[in-house]
């Protein structure tokens, strides 16, 4: 695995490629999403995360600038724009989570739907992916549950999803404690 300090950097980028979600496997949530294949060795990923493409077989080394991943994959829609508008991205956590409207999390996907009706069906995946991987913070990773606790989290958060504006970060900071047991096995 490569660490995290180890990222490539694309020129057409203002920062480098990668996020601890798809480098490092943070989050254990298959990042990068696979995408498509054209052959058993060409395969392309996109992390849900970061937004950054990779390619080949062996997906957690190879991560693609943008001009690489449209050459390699001229058929596919390759941009460098990413597939979701961040502030939509933020929004929706916001209204899913109820943050800000309602007194606990509610999980609601009919009010980013209302609020984004033609949007939805390109945003609906990769909120459902930002609201599992940030389940996947398992207790013993931020543990101990003192003072400081949805801290770490909000900071693990804002570490592995770089895209997030603070108020969607602090939904799904609020809501981690409703939906993560605060047990271990360790």
């Amino acid at each position: 695995m490569r660490s995290f300090s180890a990222r490539i950097h694309d020129p057409e980028q203002p920062k480098p490629l990668g996020c601890p979600a798809c480098l490092d496997l943070a989050m254990r949530e298959g990042q990068p999403a696979f995408i498509v294949a054209t052959s058993p060795d060409d395969l392309l990923y996109r992390c849900d995360y970061c937004q950054t493409w990779w390619t080949a077989n062996s997906r957690f080394r190879n991560p693609a600038t943008v001009a690489d991943a449209q050459a390699r994959f001229p058929e596919q829609r390759i941009a460098s724009s990413p597939a979701v508008d961040d502030a939509q991205l933020s929004e929706a956590i916001v209204l899913f989570t109820g943050w800000g409207a309602t007194p606990e999390p509610i999980d609601d996907v009919a009010r980013v739907a209302a609020r984004f009706p033609k949007e939805f069906p390109a945003l609906e995946p990769v909120l459902a992916a930002f609201v599992r991987g940030s389940t996947s913070i398992v207790f013993h990773e931020v543990a101990p549950s003192d003072d400081g606790l949805l801290g770490r989290v909000r900071a693990r958060l804002r570490l592995i999803m770089p895209r997030l504006c603070d108020d969607a970060l602090d939904a799904l900071t609020w809501r981690w404690p409703f939906v993560v047991p605060q047990t271990s096995s360790f």
